[in-house]
C-alpha cells in the first residue's frame, strides 16, 4: 500500500490535464501498461500498410537533409504511461524561451497551413493544428484530431519536450539519430508516427529541432514540399 501511495503522489506531481488529476486518472494511466510501445523500434515505418495510411505522403521525407546524430545518451523518460515526458537532460528558461520563439516563427512561416489553438490531445496549452480550410490529408491526421504538434510548456510536467507526428521516413530518421522516440501509446491509442521530441539543449540542437517541427507541419498538412 505504501508503494502505491508513493507512486500516486509522484504521479500527481507531474500529472497534466490529458487525464483527470486524481486517483481515477492515475489508475487509468496504470491500466494502459499492456499497451506500452517499444520506444525505439522503426519496423512499423517500413510496413506498406502503415505507409498507405499516410496517403500520398507516406513514402516522403520532409526533412531538409539527413539529421546529425544527437550527442550523448538519450534522456531518461518518466516511468508512467502518461504523461509522456523526459526527466533528465532538462534545460533552463533561456532555452525554453528560444524554443517558444522558434515555434512562433515557424507558425508565422506556415500561416497558410497551421492554426494555433488549445491542444485537443493534452486538453490544455497551445498546439499547432491543421488550418481549417485544409481537408484532412490522411488517416494519421484524423487520428490526432488534426493536431500536428505541441510543446510541453505547462506547470508540473512542462519540460519543453514536444509531441508531434512525422512521416514514416522522418520517424525512422529522428528515432535512429536519437532526437526522439515513440510515444508510450504509439500504435494503439495514437498513431505509430506520434513521437516525443527531446527538448533542445543548445542553440545548435534547436536548429535541428526546428527542422523536425517544420517537417511535421508539411507532412500533417499535406503540403507539397518534400525532399525525397
Amino acid at each position: 500500500m505504501g508503494s502505491f501511495l508513493s507512486n500516486y503522489r509522484d504521479w500527481l506531481k507531474v500529472a497534466d490535464t490529458a487525464l483527470p488529476q486524481n486517483i481515477f486518472g492515475y489508475l487509468l494511466q496504470y491500466s494502459l501498461g499492456p499497451f506500452r510501445a517499444d520506444p525505439f523500434t522503426i519496423l512499423p515505418y517500413d510496413d506498406p500498410k502503415e505507409i498507405a495510411r499516410c496517403g500520398s505522403h507516406g513514402a516522403k521525407s520532409f526533412l531538409p537533409e539527413k539529421l546529425p546524430e544527437r550527442e550523448g545518451p538519450r534522456p531518461e523518460m518518466i516511468k508512467f504511461m502518461a504523461p509522456n515526458r523526459q526527466v533528465s537532460q532538462l534545460t533552463g528558461d533561456d532555452m525554453h524561451q528560444l524554443l517558444l520563439t522558434a515555434v512562433d516563427e515557424i507558425v508565422a512561416k506556415h500561416s497558410s497551413h497551421v492554426v494555433v489553438r488549445t491542444s485537443v490531445l493534452e486538453k490544455s496549452g497551445e498546439a499547432l493544428l491543421i488550418a481549417d480550410h485544409i481537408t484532412t490529408p490522411h488517416s494519421i491526421a484524423g487520428k490526432t484530431k488534426r493536431e500536428i504538434a505541441h510543446v510541453h510548456a505547462g506547470t508540473g510536467s512542462g519540460e519543453y519536450s514536444m509531441h508531434m507526428c512525422l512521416s514514416p521516413m522522418d520517424c525512422k530518421e529522428v528515432i535512429s539519430k536519437k532526437w526522439g522516440e515513440r510515444m508510450t501509446l504509439a500504435g494503439s491509442f495514437v498513431p505509430h508516427e506520434y513521437l516525443i521530441i527531446y527538448t533542445p539543449r543548445t542553440k545548435e540542437e534547436l536548429e535541428v529541432v526546428k527542422s523536425i517541427i517544420n517537417a511535421a507541419i508539411l507532412f500533417m498538412a499535406g503540403a507539397s514540399e518534400s525532399v525525397h
